[in-house]
């Protein structure tokens, strides 16, 4: 009872020296203390500029509208996790981990890395890697990729450091039990994987075993996860990938003609978004003392949705060698890049990435989100004793 209190007193010490230090310097105080990214393209912030075989994006035109130009996100400006971070109330982007040198770790890190997957075998064929991953005390990659074990690997790093911070692993438990935490994996398992030729997961499973693999791995790294002291965890579902200009253009035939888009490829991640909403179900009734909520992308991500609004939602605004995916090196991208969907053969612009971000942030409808948006989730007030209820009144 007494080490409690004595948590207790030295979290909020912590919490009003943070809140302070923004008032001091008329900075706004966000709305947690800390956010936490793990994901693919969509969220990588840099990650990958530290790998040396990696996918990476540190060129223009990437980020020619980005206050610093090219740092590694794949857009044009900011990327979906930007754009969450900032209507959290954080006014400093939030850091990328790289390979463990980031110090300001105590507002969150994003471990986001362009071509990982739940899967280690992942993007593993995209670039020349040794046959083990390498792992030390700093970092753990896989094929030169930051997959979701290895950013969960650097999570942990990232927990010991504020334990040490703070003085005790149970005032950062409860410091870290007050943070957002955010997932997008399980784009690059689809298209750097089971949708691609060299790889053998579409001989060896179906649609339907192929998705519950994913489900079955992804279920392990989020207790992991949780079992690191993450409460308040929103999980994003996967985008159409099947009206990414990148597959438009490298499945000509399979093209519906009403939608524009692969409905095969929608088809086949759908299956896992299916999978995905009934696993963190099955979370939230096993830990009471957390909410796992689903952010629906699939939904978001729809032309009567955040399409709405721009002109070109099957093209790249930028310039792409035919059925590839990343910009040219310094080539000329359109000038009116606010009426572009897609930057890149598979990224969003960061007119779209704010579109895309404001509704996981804010939901407009029950779909976007269940059982809670974004801004519902960082008000979240989770104990042991009230968790139950909250879980249990919405599920």
């Amino acid at each position: 009872m007494e080490s409690g209190l004595k948590a207790l007193w030295v979290l909020s010490a912590v919490l009003l020296v943070s809140n302070w230090q923004h008032w001091t310097y008329g900075k706004r105080v966000p709305q947690v203390p800390c956010y936490f990214v793990f994901g693919d393209s969509l969220f990588d912030n840099g990650n990958n500029n530290y790998l040396d075989k990696s996918a990476k994006v540190n060129y223009l035109p990437y980020g020619i509208d980005f206050d610093t130009g090219a740092s590694g996100r794949c857009s044009n400006g900011l990327n979906i996790a930007d754009t969450i971070a900032e209507q959290l109330g954080f006014d400093s982007y939030i850091t990328d981990f790289g390979v463990g040198g980031c110090t300001n770790f105590l507002d969150g890190v994003n471990y986001g890395s362009n071509g990982a997957g739940i899967l280690d075998s992942t993007g593993s064929l995209a670039v020349i890697t040794d046959h083990m991953p390498l792992i030390t005390k700093t970092l753990y990659y896989s094929g030169e990729l930051f997959t979701m074990n290895a950013q969960l690997f650097n999570h942990d790093i990232t927990v010991s450091r504020i334990s040490k911070i703070l003085g005790s692993e149970e005032v950062a438990r409860k410091y870290l039990s007050q943070c957002i935490y955010v997932s997008d994996m399980g784009h690059n398992d689809y298209l750097n994987n089971y949708f691609l030729d060299g790889y053998k997961s579409s001989q060896l499973y179906t649609p339907e075993k192929f998705a519950q693999l994913l489900i079955e791995t992804y279920e392990t790294q989020l207790e992991k996860l949780y079992c690191s002291g993450a409460r308040k965890i929103a999980v994003l579902g996967l985008i159409r990938v099947g009206c990414m200009p990148y597959n438009i253009q490298n499945h000509p035939d399979d093209v519906d003609a009403s939608s524009s888009c692969v409905e095969k490829l929608n088809s086949d991640v759908q299956i896992f978004n299916d999978k995905l909403q009934t696993l963190l179900h099955k979370l939230n009734e096993k830990h009471a003392d957390a909410v796992f909520t689903y952010i629906n992308s699939y939904e978001i991500d729809s032309d009567d949705q955040t399409n709405t609004g721009f002109t070109y939602t099957r093209e790249s605004c930028c310039e792409v060698e035919s059925g590839s995916v990343p910009c040219k090196f310094l080539s000329f991208p359109c000038s009116n890049r606010r009426d572009y969907v897609y930057w890149d053969g598979a990224h969003f612009t960061e007119a779209k990435a704010w579109a895309f971000g404001k509704r996981a942030y804010k939901s407009l409808s029950q779909k976007d989100a269940h059982p809670y948006d974004i801004s519902e989730l960082a008000k979240l007030k989770l104990d042991d004793s009230d968790a139950y209820n909250i879980n249990h009144a919405q599920l």
